[in-house]
């Protein structure tokens, strides 16, 4: 069985991150530093919610259907920290853009990527060797 605190510390980082990206949202729609910078912010805050979307439904998803295969999900955890770690290669390509909107876009892939690389192969880590 999967052990609670998989599931209560991506809970807690998508609360984190939809408090942010509310009010991080909201401050965009209105910043005061021009066009650009409000771009910069919508795209930010968008593709957060996007991962914090995603975040909540794999919650979801271990709630639903837990985990009983350890070994199944460490296989799953080390192909998503190989995707983790695309992620944050996109995210700098997007970073790198002309596009201020998509730079946004970027840097919340960077953020994201950089969590999941960290969570999943932590988790990764730490349920091989509780199974030894």
């Amino acid at each position: 069985m999967l052990p609670e605190l998989f599931i209560q510390i991506l809970l807690a980082w998508s609360a984190i991150w939809i408090t942010f990206a509310g009010i991080g949202f909201l401050y965009g729609l209105r910043c005061p530093d021009g066009e650009e910078a409000r771009r910069w912010w919508t795209g930010f805050w968008c593709m957060n919610l996007f991962w914090i979307a995603i975040d909540v439904l794999v919650v979801l998803w271990l709630l639903l259907f837990p985990v009983e295969n350890i070994e199944g999900f460490r296989t799953i955890l080390a192909i998503c920290t190989g995707l983790d770690c695309g992620y944050v290669l996109v995210g700098i390509v997007l970073a790198t853009r002309k596009s201020i909107f998509v730079r946004g876009f970027g840097w919340a892939n960077i953020i994201q990527g950089v969590f999941l690389v960290a969570f999943d192969l932590g988790w990764w880590i730490a349920l091989g060797s509780s199974s030894s």
